[in-house]
């Protein structure tokens, strides 16, 4: 809610209107939402590793159906990419996730994993976390295959903004 609005409903209760409910509700929720929050770096990068876990849990329960990923990112404010390993319209992180994940098949190491996307080459800031997670299947002679990647690129205000306060 924009402070415009909150001042608007205040004004209307201050001239002797008197606010439903529902009005009282949203003043709460913009209030709320307008509220100065500081968390450390690393409590962001863990509010949106748990994010991205809660993401792929969703996606899990819909049986990774491709169809369903959009309205799943849509309910979470993300956005869901599936990656194959060979496939060219990866982007650069995700190609490089990609043969980190084959490389850490060899040390049995394949497991989720947060990576702060920075806005320019210095590394100086970012406005976005990226969450992947990849999936993978036996095959006949026990050796295990990398089927893909489940990338979950989320907005840092957006963790921010949906992690627990105190």
């Amino acid at each position: 809610m924009k402070p415009r609005t909150v001042i608007l409903l205040l004004c209307l209760t201050a001239c002797g209107g008197s606010m439903t409910e529902e009005q009282r509700r949203k003043l709460h929720e913009g209030m709320e939402q307008q509220k100065i929050v500081q968390m450390t770096d690393a409590e962001i990068m863990t509010t949106a590793h748990e994010r991205g876990r809660e993401v792929f849990a969703a996606l899990e329960k819909v049986h990774f159906n491709p169809a369903k990923a959009d309205s799943i990112g849509a309910r979470y404010k993300v956005r869901i990419h599936w990656t194959v390993p060979g496939t060219a319209n990866n982007q650069e992180i995700e190609q490089q996730l990609i043969e980190a994940y084959i490389s850490g098949m060899v040390t049995g190491s394949l497991q989720d994993n947060v990576q702060r996307l920075y806005t320019d080459a210095r590394q100086g800031g970012y406005d976005s976390i990226l969450y992947s997670k990849p999936v993978v299947s036996p095959m006949p002679d026990g050796v295990e295959k990398l089927d893909g990647v489940w990338n979950i690129y989320l907005s840092k205000k957006q963790v921010i903004v949906s992690a627990p306060h105190h």
